[in-house]
């Protein structure tokens, strides 16, 4: 049995098709970066198959060849109850199905020091551009579990110190405050250059839903400059830290 880990790249999944698009790409990205080792791409919400099923799929074709250990490289951006409570029901019914295998779960990607990086660097280079940005508002899906929001909150605060002078407010699709709480909020502060920075991975409905509102709250408020940074799978820090993640879970 080869000592080469065989990766999967976990991720929320979507029937939407930029999602797909944008997965798929993501994912030929790694497999060329960490050529000869394998790499699949599974979903957390992607039909009929669970997310074991669909990992379990992949383990029984490559049984004459399997890797081990295992790697699942967790793409999601915090400890909600996916990371918290799906992903580790997952591991577990794979441990049944293969008790011999080594099976490891990495931490949520967004916990990876590259993706402060990432967001600093995005920031950085918009300041230097054009008319100076007031605030930045760090949006995320949000989670029913406590965690998620405290890490993004706790990064913000990284942040803010890395970059003196720059104001960074939170925001969330599925939990408060929203964004347009914290672009009023914004308002009041006399900050109306605003930018907002996506703290997810792909295009698909949750980047379509906030562009909608951005364009409705631009509407109700003709003074507010808002404009929608793109999602992070394109940026090369995300791929490093799926590689040091990688590294860091098999370590030669």
């Amino acid at each position: 049995m080869s000592s080469t880990p065989l990766v999967f790249l976990v991720c929320h999944g979507s029937r939407d098709p930029e999602y797909q698009q944008a997965a798929a790409d993501l994912l030929a990205r790694v497999r060329q970066r960490l050529a000869p080792q394998a790499v699949e791409l599974v979903q957390l919400e992607s039909g009929s198959l669970s997310l074991g099923e669909q990992i379990h799929s992949h383990l029984a074709a490559q049984r004459p060849r399997l890797a081990s250990p295992v790697v699942l490289v967790s793409l999601f951006m915090g400890g909600g109850s996916h990371v918290e409570e799906d992903l580790p029901a997952a591991l577990e019914e794979l441990r049944a199905r293969w008790p011999r295998l080594k099976l490891l779960l990495t931490p949520p990607i967004g916990q990876h020091p590259a993706l402060l990086d990432l967001l600093a660097a995005r920031m950085v280079a918009a300041q230097h551009l054009g008319d100076p940005v007031h605030g930045w508002i760090l949006f995320g899906h949000g989670s029913r579990l406590p965690s998620f929001a405290a890490q993004l909150e706790a990064g913000i605060r990284v942040l803010e110190q890395r970059l003196p002078g720059i104001l960074i407010h939170p925001a969330f699709a599925a939990q408060p405050p929203t964004l347009e709480a914290t672009v009023i909020r914004c308002l009041r502060l006399s900050q109306y250059r605003l930018r907002v920075l996506p703290f997810f991975l792909f295009p698909g409905s949750l980047l379509r839903s906030l562009q909608d509102q951005v364009r409705q709250l631009r509407r109700q408020w003709p003074l507010l400059q808002l404009e929608v940074e793109p999602p992070l799978w394109r940026d090369p820090q995300l791929m490093q830290a799926i590689v040091e993640t990688v590294q860091m879970a098999c370590p030669s």
